[in-house]
């Protein structure tokens, strides 16, 4: 294959999006399509549709140059590619079961223009299997075509991403045709990494198995955790020192908290669940790992409920940070909303801020008060929740908070705050894990 200057991307969201700003920061023609010609349109003045940090600054560095362009499709502009991104978000739904209709659409979409010697790369996270259904499908609708296909596990952390893409974590390319890989090593070479090489199923897996991994840490961390809030027991201290040993490691996800969530780590874990079934093979350990954490974040709820003993009705509860995780703008399958669902299921008044919460998604949610003000969102409130730690969050003012808060809980399940600074000012703190044993609180 020639030199690699024109690339096509297909799927326009968070894993797209930053995709094509950063192949354009490398030099690449990249032109960039979606079906949707308002996403097309905010796009082309370098609004990406979620909150990335830097990615509207990359987005119009790229349009400038010229090397980036988002349109919806044309035929012409297929037929130059040389390689094709696939790079949907692949949604899931209420079940964390994935949905892959936008994913074969968008290869019935190219499919028509496409090129001789194309190389087709997936970065949608998909279900074990399914590169080998899109390689039958192109086959049997373009038989004379010569494409290679390739898949690799895409790993954008929400607010991490464009390091994350110039510096992947599991540089992995799969495919069953060296060439394809020879072709995709080359064309990643800016990221100046060790490409691994692998078929594509294992690629596939590689995905599914590392965030059942990562489920799993966190899992474990959470049991953990809830144990130590029986006992007295530190158990972020006790992750901390778990670190030391070269066997688990420095990263480890270990630290005591809410469950999982996003839909991302779920997904996976899902996708195994649902192999194991597909050839009746018990999947034990992914079936507790699965029910122990939609069972975690109903901790909030009954920690709560015990501090006030029992009677949580009729109590204002003010939650801070809406977001699935800081650094980005979506609720998708956040934490937070489902909280809160359960305190106002319970009888409790709800007020929340976010700095950052897609204002237009909010408007959807009608079962709590939304304050652009932290200060508003906390008057009159019995106890303030913090889910979502923002780093504008770290030099909170209790002072301030308690002047305008009936109660004097605060609650942090994220381990953002100190002890020492909620106390000092005559507040009550409680957090997940950290050996906090409570006596009876008003």
């Amino acid at each position: 294959m020639h030199k690699i200057r024109n690339v096509l991307i297909v799927g326009l969201w968070h894993q797209g999006v930053v995709a094509a700003a950063c192949l354009a920061d490398w030099g690449y023609n990249v032109t960039a399509i979606d079906s949707d010609s308002n996403k097309v349109m905010e796009l082309n003045h370098a609004n990406a549709p979620i909150f990335e940090p830097g990615l509207n600054d990359l987005l119009c560095q790229g349009i400038v140059s010229k090397r980036l362009i988002f349109s919806l499709g044309e035929p012409s502009i297929i037929k130059n590619a040389q390689v094709v991104l696939i790079s949907h978000d692949t949604p899931v739904d209420e079940n964390d079961i994935s949905d892959l209709s936008g994913v074969f659409e968008a290869v019935n979409f190219i499919l028509p223009n496409l090129s001789d010697g194309v190389v087709i790369h997936i970065t949608a996270q998909v279900p074990v299997g399914t590169c080998d259904e899109i390689s039958e499908l192109i086959k049997s609708k373009r038989p004379s075509l010569k494409f290679f296909l390739a898949y690799s596990p895409e790993n954008l952390r929400l607010g991490q991403a464009i390091n994350l893409y110039r510096t992947p974590m599991l540089p992995v390319i799969g495919s069953d045709d060296k060439h394809a890989f020879e072709v995709l090593k080359n064309f990643y070479s800016h990221a100046n990494v060790d490409w691994q090489f692998s078929s594509l199923r294992t690629a596939e897996m590689l995905k599914h198995a590392l965030n059942a991994f990562l489920a799993l840490s966190i899992t474990f961390a959470n049991e953990l955790g809830n144990l130590c809030d029986k006992i007295g027991v530190d158990g972020h201290r006790l992750g901390q020192l778990l670190r030391l040993e070269p066997r688990i490691g420095a990263k480890a996800m270990l630290m005591p908290g809410l469950g999982f969530s996003g839909g991302t780590l779920a997904r996976d874990v899902q996708t195994l669940r649902g192999i194991g079934k597909a050839f009746s093979l018990d999947m034990l350990l992914l079936d507790s790992l699965w029910n122990v954490n939609q069972h975690q974040n109903k901790l909030v709820l009954r920690r709560l409920n015990e501090y006030f003993k029992g009677s949580l009705a009729g109590r204002k509860i003010c939650v801070l940070g809406l977001t699935y995780k800081p650094d980005t703008s979506t609720l998708r399958r956040s934490a937070a909303l489902e909280i809160i669902a359960d305190l106002v299921a319970a009888g409790v008044e709800v007020t929340a801020s976010d700095p950052l919460a897609d204002r237009g998604e909010l408007k959807s949610y009608k079962h709590f008060q939304f304050h652009e003000s932290e200060s508003d969102a906390l008057i009159g409130a019995d106890a303030l929740l913090l889910v979502t730690p923002w780093s504008n969050y770290k030099n909170f003012s209790f002072i301030e908070a308690q002047k305008n808060m009936s109660g004097k809980l605060v609650f942090d399940t994220a381990n953002l705050w100190q002890e020492a600074e909620i106390t000092g000012v005559g507040m009550d703190y409680m957090n997940i894990g950290g050996g906090k044993l409570f006596g009876d609180k008003a």
